[in-house]
Order: structure tokens, then C-alpha cells, then sequence
């Protein structure tokens, strides 16, 4: 079996699971066995499938949101095996295809501010847990996006996902040579980050007034160590 078949299959078959292990990834060379995740990719670079791409960004940046719920809300992993809109591609086909690019994608050479917004949550919402816990980070928390995570350079377009100026509104510092999906030029850079990033907080801030209702959250985006 080719290793991207192999990828593929532990993808459809293992995805649950592996969300849980990716929020606790240990250092290779601190864990007794490593990860299956560890060894993939080891054994990718290992047979040269690791070559740089002469872009920066993955082939499916703009579609990877419209997946993004069989990370956030658990979405049936049957569906994972239905063809996406246009594609013409499996969910899993696109998992795989993209994490694959993404390791391939040129290190970005000068760090970046980028900002994500996300509106309010009301209690009904299959959400409402994740974002009250977003909510109340506390500086030094660490926060695992599950997600293909989007974000932009600019903030005004960033601030439009605030519903009715409540929310959450996320301020990332991008350290130079990171590998995450870039289109556009300037502040109208457009960003996916890759599924599972990490990220540390650094500070928050709330901001209440009459017209807005947010909370502020400064985080650093961490380089994955493979």
C-alpha cells in the first residue's frame, strides 16, 4: 500500500482518536514509542515526499472551512467517504492531500500579524462549550485549534465575524519559517493555518462599552517540532 493510501485510511478510520492524541503531542524523544503522526512523517522525509512546493499556499485553501466541522463538532466520519461540493474529492482525500502540502510549503521569511474573529455563541449552539472556554483563557493557557483555522492580516475584515461586536477576537504573532497557507499581498493576506496548530496566549483584554462586547486575546503561534 503507497504511504498516501496508508494516510488516507488511518485518517478515515482513526479520526476521532486522533483529534483527542494531537491536543497532547509529546516530543519524540520523550514518549517510549512515538506516535503514529511522528513516524508518518518520518517516513515521508525519509522517502523524499517532503520536497518543497514553489508556492505558499496549499492547492485547498479555499475550501478546507467548508470541512472544518468534522474537527469542531464531530461530524459523522462516514461523510468523510462522500464527495465535497467541486471538488471532486473526498474529505479524506482532502485531509490528506493538505496536511501533505502543508509540510511542503515554503517557510514563510518574515513574521506576521494576523487576526481571527469568532462571534458569539449562544448556549444552544453545539459550540457554546469551546467558546466559552476560548472566552476565559488565561495567559500562558495553550490552545489547540482542531481545525483548518483561517485568519487575515486585516483586522477590519477580521472584526465582520463579530457578531453584533461580541465575541472573540484573536491578535496571532506568526514567527518567521513558518509553514501555513498564505494568498493575497499585504494586509489583504488571507491565511489557513494547518489542522491542530498550537498556539500560546500571551494576554488578554476585555473590551465593554454600549456599542462592543469582546474579549482580546494575544496568542504566538508555535512552530510544530516535525
Amino acid at each position: 500500500m503507497s504511504i498516501i493510501k496508508g494516510l488516507q485510511n488511518f485518517v478515515y478510520k482513526t479520526l476521532p482518536e486522533r483529534l483527542k492524541k494531537e491536543a497532547l503531542l509529546l516530543h519524540p524523544q520523550k514518549s517510549e514509542e512515538l506516535l503514529y503522526c511522528v513516524k508518518y512523517w518520518q517516513d515521508c522525509a525519509g522517502e523524499n515526499l517532503l520536497k518543497p512546493l514553489n508556492r505558499d499556499y496549499v492547492s485547498l485553501h479555499g475550501q478546507l472551512n467548508g470541512i472544518n466541522h468534522f474537527f469542531i463538532t464531530g461530524a459523522n466520519p462516514q461523510n468523510l467517504s462522500q464527495k465535497f461540493m467541486n471538488t471532486g474529492l473526498m474529505p479524506k482525500e482532502m485531509i490528506s492531500l493538505s496536511d501533505m502540502e502543508f509540510k511542503r510549503l515554503k517557510p514563510i521569511e518574515a513574521p506576521i500579524t494576523a487576526f481571527r474573529c469568532i462571534g458569539e455563541k449562544p448556549d444552544f449552539f453545539s459550540e457554546y462549550k469551546l467558546y466559552q472556554k476560548r472566552f476565559n483563557i488565561k495567559k500562558g493557557d495553550i490552545i489547540n485549534m482542531r481545525e483548518y483555522a483561517y485568519a487575515t492580516s486585516d483586522i477590519t475584515y477580521a472584526r465582520g465575524y463579530l457578531t453584533n461586536n461580541k465575541g472573540i477576537l484573536y491578535e496571532i504573532e506568526i514567527p518567521a519559517g513558518a509553514r501555513i497557507s498564505v494568498k493575497g499581498i499585504g494586509i489583504n493576506n488571507e491565511i489557513v493555518f494547518p489542522r491542530s496548530s498550537r498556539f500560546e496566549c500571551l494576554d488578554t483584554k476585555r473590551i465593554k462599552n454600549n456599542e462592543e462586547s469582546y474579549v482580546c486575546v494575544k496568542l504566538r503561534y508555535i512552530l510544530p517540532e516535525f
